[in-house]
């Protein structure tokens, strides 16, 4: 036969010791521009995501089988995750141009040269995958499209505090493309300094709320300066020509990064003991220095 596997009864779920045949690693969602409810596999976890990889596995009347060990790991009547449990030893599944692994989830194929032929296998349970790679031919090779979990590259992100504080320091994981101020108010951090003069304004204090013009949410990036995206000019206007390591966390953003990062941040700079000098006073002639936090 095409195809080697063990079909479950409904609701069924193995675990497995491989993280993408765990099906609680994945998740089934309905998209609003599919009129005929076709499902779209997605990660279900943050820290991983599904990437698309697509073989073309060789056929012909002398070999007619995929090669494939397939594997239901979840089922609920019309829906379910069919995935590569192995292959078949000296089979064509080992000849593919590229390799499948354990864990990658079918959702697509076509007789080779003809995508006209193409099925969707995506979301599908196994007798339905099954159908439907029967119904392409076996004397020609298949271009086989899978759904492959693989680990999000992520910063471990320490937010240090002013000395007087006393505050321990706090952590956080995130995501390319994560927002330094989204990040750390969702996490409980006092990131703006409530008595920073406002750049806009001049005078005056208080957030101008994530718009980027007031410069209180400034941070300094003690570490991982080059892991976060470029400053705008309007921020190096702001921030960066003075103080080269500060960034607004509101603009600010992760990556792009390729593998893991750390980044050390110091939220209220200006609060850190020795910024300001005694002498230093703002435009009202107060002292810019504060009390047990300069």
């Amino acid at each position: 036969s095409d195809i080697v596997g063990t079909p479950h009864p409904p609701l069924a779920v193995r675990v497995r010791p491989t993280m993408s045949l765990d099906p609680a690693d994945w998740k089934l969602l309905s998209r609003r521009d599919q009129v005929d409810g076709a499902l779209t596999l997605a990660a279900a976890e943050a820290g991983t995501e599904a990437q698309v990889v697509t073989v073309t596995i060789p056929r012909s009347d002398d070999a007619p089988s995929l090669g494939l060990l397939l594997d239901e790991i979840a089922t609920s009547g019309d829906a379910g995750i069919v995935a590569v449990e192995g292959l078949v030893e000296g089979g064509n599944g080992e000849k593919a141009t590229a390799p499948l692994l354990p864990g990658d989830a079918l959702v697509a194929a076509a007789e080779e040269g003809k995508p006209t032929t193409g099925v969707s296998l995506e979301g599908l349970p196994f007798d339905s995958v099954v159908e439907r790679l029967s119904s392409l031919s076996s004397a020609v090779g298949v271009v086989v499209s899978v759904k492959r979990l693989v680990r999000k590259p992520r910063a471990t992100v320490t937010v240090r505090f002013p000395e007087a504080e006393g505050r321990e320091d706090a952590r956080m994981t995130l995501y390319q493309g994560a927002n330094l101020r989204r990040a750390m108010l969702s996490s409980g951090v006092a990131l703006n300094d409530p008595l920073a003069r406002r750049f806009d304004a001049g005078v005056g204090t208080g957030d101008c709320g994530g718009e980027g013009t007031c410069c209180t949410c400034a941070v300094e990036v003690a570490k991982g300066l080059d892991a976060l995206s470029e400053p705008s000019s309007q921020e190096v206007q702001m921030v960066a020509k003075r103080f080269p390591r500060w960034r607004l966390a509101c603009k600010a953003t992760l990556g792009p990064i390729e593998q893991d990062e750390e980044i050390v941040l110091k939220v209220q700079p200006r609060n850190w003991d020795g910024f300001y000098r005694d002498d230093e006073v703002d435009v009202d002639g107060e002292p810019l220095a504060r009390d047990g936090k300069r």
